[in-house]
């Protein structure tokens, strides 16, 4: 059974995962067009051992200069604040419900912040429909869950083991 605090415990969570995504991802293209790389050129003769080494060094300075970025690592932090929050609520909630509820609802507010930060959706229409039915599908775990408080029945499944044993096999 799913209280009033671990709902919102879980939608939070969802909240924190969702939100960040387009904004990691904004900071990575952000940062990819600021960065200008120095490629080598295909028709310089440098040898094949100096182009492996600058080649990894590129590699490496490109990395520190996406972990440099702000717009990327408070997004992240935000984010794994939001998965503390989630093993935290896990706790004490039913894994059945926490797991679909967060991924539901991170794709939720993914979407909606995408659209607020002015992404191109081809079909929107389509992302509104699957946005009412994700949130439908989470209400009706919900609620599904409140009625039956989170039992599962066993009885056919002793049975069907009693006619194996039975059985001989």
């Amino acid at each position: 059974m799913v209280n009033g605090k671990e709902a919102f415990s879980l939608i939070l969570v969802g909240a924190f995962w969702g939100c960040t995504n387009p904004f990691m991802r904004k900071g990575f293209v952000d940062t990819k067009s600021t960065t200008s790389t120095n490629t080598s050129d295909p028709t310089n003769t440098t040898s094949a051992k100096n182009d492996t080494t600058d080649g990894i060094l590129q590699f490496i300075m490109q990395k520190l200069v996406h972990l440099a970025n702000i717009k990327i690592w408070i997004p992240y932090v935000i984010n794994q604040l939001g998965s503390i929050l989630f093993y935290k609520t896990l706790a004490s909630s039913n894994l059945t419900l926490s797991v679909p509820i967060c991924n539901a609802t991170a794709m939720v507010f993914s979407s909606i912040t995408s659209a607020i930060l002015g992404e191109k959706v081809d079909k929107p229409w389509r992302a509104v429909l699957g946005v009412i039915c994700v949130l439908l599908g989470v209400a009706a775990c919900m609620y599904s869950s409140n009625e039956d408080e989170g039992v599962v029945a066993t009885d056919g499944v002793t049975e069907l083991w009693g006619n194996v044993t039975n059985s001989g096999l």
